[in-house]
């Protein structure tokens, strides 16, 4: 009889495929010396390994990868002749020792240049930011720090969770598609002006053979000292300028609606362009204005001012409940807490004056007071103006750029798609990501697993650029959530719709991959016939 076995593929094959295209393996093969003859797994292969399992989105740590793919067809995702155990936590971790030792950095900057290659990309904006990562466990936080080795510390959380250590993953991705290109883990406490400056000039100096392209940061870059060393490099930048600089706060608090320029094609803004040279560095300014910093500083505005409001109604009612026994005392105390008001304005403000008996009892017929008491009676109204004053000067933002040739339309939207940067770290931070998996052995390997998940994301967004590209190039469509014809679904979702595909092993005879669609057919003719090969679609 013959036997019957499953192996689940899911989309697995997808993401094995795009490994292969990218050249992930062979560019880590290549650049780490090692005796493939006598290893079972090369460091590439164990790389694809974890790739496959952290795009798996089955949130397993390295000891239980092979676990992980036991059910699954190695000699189709990775090469004929590995088993699961041979993907164990030893062999994984050696691997995370090798790249660590090669160094991460340049190692994935010689990958992504295969990559680019390999896409037929180019990229011509290079967006960069930095994230906090909190990893559990002490590591080395209570030793002193030692060169080359990432310290995992606390520091300024963007997770919101100041108790924990963390590690730092700084990125710099293109723009087009979020493909990052360029990645350095830091240490938990490292700040980004200081470390933006090095990754800047070390990734247009790696990639200077075959790219150039404009470098877009937020305001941490914008420091005399960085802009001078960008100029010295020659390093062309688009960023947003800092509000604590003084040339930005006496331009905004002098700016007024009428001289905005609205934007051609986005009606949500408008900018006024100007020159400048900041740091005796000539450059462009793009003031913009923005309706959806509008919305969101209407509501923080007007928490702000009503805590004020609040605040100074309470000032004034207990001032009126107060007596003076001059009305020189009164009037004092009156202009001294006018002074203080910002939104509240007095109207009808008189001063009343009480008489007093020492005596207790009612006063006899034209008894005459023994003293005088005063108080202060009057309405009040809210300035409104201040308010509106406040919501437009929070709606502004300044950018700036020393490329001297570029519209001010093209560096505000250029600048808006810096969320590329940020909807990478958010795919980096998933839970059911590799996350969780950030508690190994050693410092070290925090450094080389960082680079493992920051890879993770270079596939994932490749793979979303190639499926797009396919159907848009074939003019077929996948369905959406819906059921719906699309042209760009997210890789996610695509993966989603590959559950429960499975081969069918019948005894040596034939393999059948079960379950697949017709759209999953036409995703497939579409992406081309190395896609189709994992899927037995021959």
């Amino acid at each position: 009889m013959n036997e019957y076995k499953t192996q689940t593929i899911e989309h697995l094959g997808l993401v094995s495929t795009m490994i292969d295209e990218l050249g992930i393996v062979e560019s880590i093969d290549n650049a780490i010396k090692q005796d493939k003859k006598e290893r079972k797994v090369t460091i590439g292969e164990a790389v694809k390994a974890m790739l496959l399992n952290g795009l798996g989105f089955a949130n397993r740590q390295l000891y239980l990868v092979p676990q992980f793919f036991e059910n699954k067809p190695l000699e189709l995702l990775i090469k004929e002749g590995i088993e699961p155990n041979n993907l164990n936590d030893s062999v994984l971790g050696r691997a995370l020792d090798s790249l660590y030792e090669y160094g991460v950095t340049p190692l994935f900057s010689l990958i992504s240049q295969k990559a680019l290659e390999n896409l037929d990309l180019v990229p011509k904006y290079h967006h960069l930011d930095s994230t906090a990562i909190h990893v559990d466990g002490e590591y080395n936080s209570q030793e002193e720090k030692k060169e080359g080795v990432v310290h995992i510390t606390k520091g300024y959380s963007k997770d919101h969770r100041p108790d924990l250590n963390q590690v730092m993953l700084e990125m710099i991705c293109e723009n087009s598609h979020g493909i990052p290109i360029a990645m350095r883990a830091l240490d938990g406490n490292s700040s980004d002006k200081v470390s933006f400056e090095k990754m800047v000039i070390d990734h247009i100096q790696s990639l200077s053979k075959t790219s150039t392209g404009t470098v877009v940061a937020d305001s941490a870059i914008y420091t005399a000292k960085n802009l001078d060393s960008f100029q010295s490099n020659n390093i062309k930048w688009i960023t947003r300028v800092p509000n604590q600089i003084k040339e930005n706060k006496e331009l905004i608090e002098l700016l007024s609606m009428s001289r905005m320029t609205p934007h051609s094609k986005d009606d949500r803004y408008s900018y006024l362009f100007l020159g400048n040279s900041y740091a005796d560095v000539n450059q462009h300014w793009v003031v913009v204005h923005s309706t959806p910093a509008k919305e969101r500083a209407k509501k923080s505005v007007s928490k702000k001012f009503n805590k004020l409001v609040d605040k100074e109604i309470k000032a004034f009612n207990s001032l009126k409940s107060t007596l003076f026994a001059c009305e020189d005392d009164a009037n004092r105390a009156l202009d001294k807490l006018v002074k203080k008001f910002s939104l509240l304005e007095l109207n009808d403000t008189k001063i009343v004056k009480h008489k007093r008996y020492k005596k207790a009892g009612q006063p006899k017929k034209n008894q005459k007071p023994d003293f005088y008491e005063y108080s202060i009676e009057s309405n009040y109204s809210f300035k409104i103006e201040p308010y509106y004053q406040e919501v437009w000067k929070k709606s502004l933002f300044i950018l700036a750029t020393n490329d001297l040739k570029i519209e001010p339309q093209k560096i505000i939207d250029v600048y808006k798609n810096q969320f590329v940067v940020e909807r990478g770290f958010r795919f980096i931070k998933s839970p059911e990501f590799l996350t969780d998996s950030l508690y190994v052995k050693k410092p070290e390997r925090i450094e080389a697993l960082l680079f493992i998940m920051t890879l993770c994301l270079m596939v994932y967004a490749s793979l979303e650029m190639k499926i797009r590209t396919s159907l848009k190039d074939e003019d077929e469509f996948f369905i959406d959530q819906k059921g719906k014809p699309t042209q760009t679904p997210t890789a996610r979702w695509v993966f989603q719709t590959f559950t429960d595909i499975h081969i069918l092993s019948i005894g040596d005879i034939q393999q059948i991959v079960i379950n697949l669609k017709d759209y999953h057919h036409t995703l497939l003719r579409c992406l081309g016939r190395s896609y189709q090969i994992n899927y037995l679609v021959l």
